[in-house]
């Protein structure tokens, strides 16, 4: 237990990060967590799109908005003389990426849900402003968290946005009721995310992160996104409305 009280090491995932065998193990894992994140984000913004609907849970993409604008707003934290980890610096340029996905996520809940999440008749400047005020309330527990946890290097913080990702999917596709605004790309990329993050944390310091909470945690966070592809594959297909259903070649010829 007292490896949780402690926290993780900062000096030891630096060391780790910069070590030889090591530091390419967790260079593979972070690109392939990287490649799920970019998955979910690209797959929501694609299908989003298509299906008029958002495609990131309203709880998940504010917390991860939280996350990222945060992180991308310290880059005095990151780039100073003193932080050695290079990791934290190619986290700042993904984050931009992704901070800017998320305001494409943002621009379809504004724009297809908001009567649906607010209230008929809401209006694009009233779900602007409500979604803001969520959005504030979001960063304040964000920095809330900051604040009583030691994260130096922002492993925790990082840390909940995996948490988060996959954790109310399967709520929203089942309120839907229909594959609507979900695919099984975005779907898989949460696992491959959630398969690749937690071995690098557990990898960069193993001190800390193979505490048995932590696998826990792991095994929990890749079963609710297996789970989730079941039940996408469980429910009705979803074509948008005037989409122009295949034609089967047999019938063409005929029709010719």
């Amino acid at each position: 237990m007292s490896a949780m009280n402690e926290g993780y090491d900062p000096q030891v995932v630096i060391e780790n990060s910069e070590s030889g065998v090591r530091m390419a193990l967790i260079l593979i894992l972070m690109a392939a967590a990287g490649i799920g994140g970019y998955m979910q984000y690209v797959g929501a913004m694609r299908r989003g799109k298509r299906d008029r609907i958002y495609s990131i849970p309203l709880v998940t993409n504010l917390w991860n908005f939280a996350h990222d604008v945060t992180f991308v707003a310290s880059y005095d934290s990151w780039f100073d003389d003193e932080n050695e980890l290079w990791i934290l610096k190619l986290f700042w340029f993904g984050l931009i990426v992704f901070s800017i996905m998320e305001l494409v996520v943002i621009s379809h809940i504004i724009r297809f849900a908001r009567e649906d999440l607010w209230g008929e008749g809401c209006t694009v400047p009233r779900a602007i402003a409500t979604y803001a005020a969520l959005q504030a309330f979001v960063f304040g527990i964000f920095w809330w968290f900051q604040g009583i946890t030691e994260d130096p290097l922002e492993y925790y913080g990082l840390t909940t946005t995996v948490i988060m990702a996959s954790a109310f999917n399967i709520s929203m596709m089942r309120s839907r009721g229909s594959q609507r605004g979900m695919s099984e790309f975005i779907l898989w990329g949460y696992v491959t995310l959630s398969c690749a993050f937690w071995p690098w944390m557990m990898v960069s310091d193993p001190g800390h992160f193979c505490h048995p909470i932590y696998f826990l945690m792991a095994g929990g966070n890749i079963a609710v996104g297996l789970y989730s592809i079941k039940v996408f594959r469980s429910l009705p297909a979803y074509e948008p409305p005037g989409a122009v259903a295949a034609v089967p070649p047999s019938t063409a010829l005929k029709a010719g």
